[in-house]
């Protein structure tokens, strides 16, 4: 077995309770958070001084 893979093998067992926990939220609560969430004020555009002749 490559380094590689078993790395990838140790990570997967380290998260794999993380997936159990969040796979159950699904993708409908992901979109009902972001639509929730407050919308950002856009940035003001600056504007350039006048370009000197």
């Amino acid at each position: 077995m490559s380094i590689l893979k078993s790395e990838a093998e140790r990570a997967r067992a380290q998260a794999a309770n993380l997936v159990k926990h969040y796979r159950a939220i699904g993708p409908a609560a992901v979109a009902g958070a972001l639509a929730a969430a407050k919308k950002r004020k856009p940035a003001v555009p600056v504007r350039a001084a006048p370009a000197k002749a």
